[in-house]
């Protein structure tokens, strides 16, 4: 008889029991859920306040101490370079060595400051070019003092878009022609 008592009693514990357990589990999932929620807010806040890398100008990012070489016009290398303007002589050395030599006529650097073109002609696409990418950028001292001097360029001739470049990836690859002065050095 004892049993038959004790027995609707050991059901509703174990019904109390049973529906605490859930409850509780409830609420720490409902927690957990929350807490991944902020951990995904603090995620996305932290992700839009980190600024994207920005790509700086080539002048922003140049070397305080890095110099261009000096050349003479007696340096064999000099002697043997290509005129910038004898494009056929470029892509006829297409990826090979060599160098080509002439007056910079101006610096493109297009929007996003991914790469600087030196540009030996006011029209482009009748001269050589020399590109240097934003990677490189922080080896050279400013490039865009180059305009007006008369350079010469060493490296491998490539073929982009029909257009004969060397890529230079290192200042020891431009070299200032020496008695070759810009107007704005002169005026100094």
């Amino acid at each position: 008889m004892l049993s038959i008592k004790i027995l609707p009693v050991i059901v509703a514990s174990m019904v109390l029991v049973t529906s605490v357990t859930r409850a509780e589990e409830k609420d720490s999932t409902a927690v957990s859920t929350k807490s991944e929620k902020s951990e995904k807010k603090e995620s996305k806040s932290q992700t839009s306040e980190t600024p994207k890398a920005v790509k700086q100008k080539q002048g922003e990012a140049a070397s305080k101490t890095a110099k261009f070489g000096s050349i003479t016009k007696t340096d064999e290398v000099y002697k043997t370079a290509f005129d910038a303007h004898e494009l056929e002589n470029g892509h006829q050395n297409k990826d090979k060595a060599g160098a080509f030599k002439g007056t910079v006529s101006g610096v493109f650097e297009p929007k996003g400051y991914t790469r600087i073109i030196l540009n030996f002609d006011p029209d482009y696409k009748s001269a050589m070019t020399a590109l240097v990418n934003s990677d490189n950028f922080a080896k050279f001292p400013e490039i865009k003092k180059l305009v007006g001097k008369e350079v010469v360029v060493t490296g491998k001739f490539v073929d982009y878009q029909g257009n004969t470049e060397i890529i230079v990836t290192s200042p020891e690859q431009i070299k200032i022609v020496e008695g070759s002065e810009s107007k704005s050095d002169k005026k100094e």
